[in-house]
């Protein structure tokens, strides 16, 4: 399964700077920097990261997130 992070189109979006949202979270802002270019994978940033930036953005966690083709072990695709 691939995931792309929209932490970048929704912060732009509600008009929050980089700075603004490290400093709302304690997140550094490289870090946020290189999970909203999706530098880093997905399953490498922590679930508590995710709420801590979609409640700063005031936004669901769901909206953070874009899923690609999901491939599901001794499945395959859908």
């Amino acid at each position: 399964m691939t995931i792309k992070f929209l932490i970048k189109e929704v912060r732009e979006e509600k008009k929050i700077s980089l700075r603004q949202l490290e400093e709302e979270t304690g997140i550094e802002r490289e870090y946020l920097a290189d999970i909203e270019n999706n530098k880093i994978p997905a399953d490498e940033v922590l679930f508590a990261e995710i709420v801590v930036i979609a409640n700063i953005l005031a936004c669901s966690i769901l909206d953070l997130y874009e899923e690609g083709m999901l491939e599901v072990k001794g499945i395959g695709e859908f």
